[in-house]
């Protein structure tokens, strides 16, 4: 088989327009990491194995990325913490329930299962509790794009925290498909998202602060 190149840098920028960078042969280390994740898990996995795996000397792993965490992380950031894109239906119930549909497709399949699965390890390393900040400040910022959007039509007049509501929304995603891994519905979101919505007019609304 043949190695891919692995003397040299790349930069590249990413969706957000900062500079990444990696060696050569980085889409080769990220899919190695990618697979051992899947076959190994995070505990199991192993800079040796990586190294193995995608054909690149462990030295040239080591010069770039010090730790497994520092791989790990930068693998997700390479693959999965791109913007998914944000949903435009025209309306704030029409983007909440794609949103969150999209957030448990996520989740609950391919990287961002594994991704998941990692994040159970930031209590044990500051480079993993970073990534798990970015991913969820990139939530964050899709729903206060949503937000923003409905503010423009009309369909908020009052303040909204995106912060607690992006919490409110995410939280059941989360325990349904990482933690009991039971996948939500058609029904269940758009349930969830109907329940949200009940108590941010209740928020937001003037005429119904009053008579409450």
């Amino acid at each position: 088989m043949s190695r891919p190149a692995e003397d040299g840098a790349t930069a590249r920028p990413n969706d957000r327009g900062r500079i990444g960078r990696g060696p050569r042969g980085a889409n080769a280390i990220h899919a190695a990491v990618l697979d051992l994740l899947t076959t190994e898990g995070y505990a199991g996995l192993t800079i040796e194995g990586v190294a193995r795996r995608s054909g690149i000397n462990k030295t040239t792993l080591y010069r770039w990325w010090p730790s497994k965490p520092a791989l790990v992380a930068a693998t997700f950031r390479h693959t999965i913490a791109r913007d998914l894109p944000v949903p435009d239906t025209g309306s704030l119930r029409g983007d909440l329930v794609a949103l969150v549909t999209a957030k448990a497709a996520f989740l609950g399949d391919g990287p961002g299962r594994l991704a998941a699965d990692v994040l159970a390890h930031t209590g044990a390393d500051p480079e993993l509790a970073r990534l798990a900040d970015e991913l969820l400040g990139q939530h964050c910022a899709h729903v206060t794009e949503v937000t923003g959007r409905a503010r423009a039509r009309g369909e908020l007049t009052g303040p909204v925290d995106d912060q607690l509501l992006a919490d409110l929304l995410l939280g059941p995603v989360w325990l349904r498909t990482v933690v009991t891994r039971r996948p939500l519905s058609n029904s269940d979101t758009d349930a969830l998202v109907d329940t949200v919505l009940t108590g941010l007019t209740l928020t937001t609304d003037p005429v119904a602060r009053t008579r409450r």
